[in-house]
Parts: structure tokens; sequence; C-alpha cells
């Protein structure tokens, strides 16, 4: 596909999902009883781009976990503010959420977005300690484009050959857990690179850095606990299958959910819906996956 034809797709999606995003979120409060919203802190060089949100429960005591967010949007869509109602409500069970803002193909292409990620998780690192998150119980959530990223960046960290290969280093956050929302794992299966995907996934960056595409060659069963979602009209349901019979082959520990049913369908992401009460039921599980790997620390080991 052409540069020109994959731009004239991202333009449309842009239109087309912003009203579809607008619409399931009309109504809804940008305040919520029980959180404290920060707004627009930037984390790095780009004044548009390199913002984030945290969002921070009230009455907790002392250093709160923490979830760090990788919005999804085919590599081309997406801002904090589509996300914000989701941060707030997951903020309002008990988690500190971050909540950033990244660059958007087809301004740059792959691997920029993922710099701009670990990019983000070395500000939290270095600030947490002034808004109170807790560095040794950090969660990676990431839904489609993000659960692609989110899914690399653990291997990325959790994989020092990996990890070379992009020049990261390692900061003194614990990430315990991750989650993937309709995650577009396996990104070199046929079909998942088309269209608008391809304005981040260039010909030139799958001829020149295939390799570093090629995530689940770097996994092994470190990998962190995973809760894999899915819903049964999700477009891209079979990644998370496989990625869950992946999983299972290596032995590392994690849950497959799939939500909705022929009678009560749900589609790909749905989760973000705040109106929808099987929504609310997916987000409480995945923090309930959450909470079962916090770590207590005596408060010598929190200072």
């Amino acid at each position: 596909m052409s540069k020109k034809s994959a731009l004239d797709i991202i333009k449309q999606i842009r239109l087309d999902w912003k009203k579809g995003d607008d619409e399931r979120d009309a109504g809804l409060p940008k305040e919520i009883d029980g959180v404290t919203r920060i707004d627009n802190i930037v984390y790095g060089p780009d004044s548009k781009w390199n913002l984030l949100d945290i969002y921070i429960p009230q009455n907790v005591t002392g250093k709160i976990p923490v979830i760090i967010n990788i919005h999804g949007g085919g590599w081309c869509y997406g801002t904090k503010e589509t996300y914000q109602f989701y941060g707030l409500g997951m903020a309002q069970r008990g988690f500190a959420f971050v909540n950033p803002n990244y660059r958007l193909a087809p301004d740059v292409v792959f691997p920029a977005e993922l710099n701009d990620v670990n990019r983000y998780i070395h500000w939290i690192a270095e600030h947490a300690d002034e808004y109170g998150l807790d560095k040794s119980n950090v969660f990676l959530m990431g839904d489609s484009a993000g659960g692609q990223m989110a899914e690399q960046y653990i291997a990325i960290i959790k994989n020092e050959d990996y990890r070379k290969k992009f020049g990261y280093r390692l900061t003194d956050l614990k990430f315990r857990a991750l989650a993937l929302n309709s995650a577009a794992t396996f990104v070199l299966d046929p079909g998942v690179i088309n269209g608008a995907t391809a304005g981040y996934f260039t010909e030139e960056v799958v001829k020149d850095k295939l390799d570093m595409l090629d995530t689940e060659k770097y996994i092994t069963n470190s990998f962190l606990p995973t809760y894999i979602s899915t819903a049964n009209e999700d477009f891209i349901r079979g990644l998370s299958i496989k990625f869950d019979n992946f999983l299972t082959a290596l032995g590392v520990e994690h849950v497959f959910k799939e939500y909705g049913d022929q009678n009560n369908p749900r589609a790909h992401v749905f989760l973000i819906n705040q109106k929808d009460e099987v929504a609310r039921q997916a987000n409480d599980d995945e923090i309930n996956f959450f909470k079962k790997f916090i770590i207590e620390l005596p408060l010598s080991g929190r200072e």
C-alpha cells in the first residue's frame, strides 16, 4: 500500500473513531469522587504530544500502586483525553493511573512511539515520589496498538539482548503484572500491518527493523504475569487467543478472558466504555488480577 493511501485511511479513521468515542463518552464527568487529577504534565521535548495526566485515588495510606497506560488507536489515533474517563475509573478502584499522550503515525514511524513510552516510563521513575507513587508496585496496561507496545516493552525490559536493539536503560520501577486488552500481538502476522498501520510500520521499517518487530522471539518464561482480555466480536480476537496459547507453552502465569456472547456481544476494546456494565466487570477483573501481585514492603523498604 502506498504512503498516500495509508495517509488517506488514517485521516478517515481519525474522523470516524473520534465521532464514535465522543458519542460513547457523552455526558461523563471529568471530575469524579475520590480521585484527584493532575493534567498536562510535560514528560519530554514535544510540547504537544509529550504530556501526561495522573489520576490519584484519595484517602489511600502510604505509597499508591500505579498503573501506567499505553493507549490504543492503530498507532495513528488517540490521546489521553480519549482515555481520561477510563483512567479515572481505574483510579477510583485504588490505583494511581498514569495517562500519557505519545506521538502518532504518520508523523513518526517505528519505534518512535515506543521511544515515547520509554521516555514517560523513565519520567515516572524519576518523579514518582513527588506524587506518592509506589515504585515497588507498578503495572503496565495497553489496548490494541497500545497492547502491542505494552507487550513489546515488557519483552524489552525482561530480555537484555532485545533491550540492546532499542538502546533502552532499565529504571528502578518494579513491574509486577501486565494487562493486554484486545492487543495487537504478533504484529508480523499476515494482515496486521496493512492500511493505516502501514503508516507506522512502513515498508522501509519492516525491511530494516524486522528483527526488532519480532517481539515474541524474545519473550521467555521470565515474562510478567499477564491478563489477556478480548471480546467475542473483537476483530483481532484471534491474536489474543494465539497469545494465550503462546504464554501457556512458555509456562508464563496468565489469565485469558473473553467477554460478551451471541446474545450480549462485545467488540474491540469495549472495556473503555464507562457506561457499559460488562466493561465495568472487565475493569474489576483486571484490577483484582493486579492486586494479587502487589508486594507489601516494610516501611524501610519504601523510603
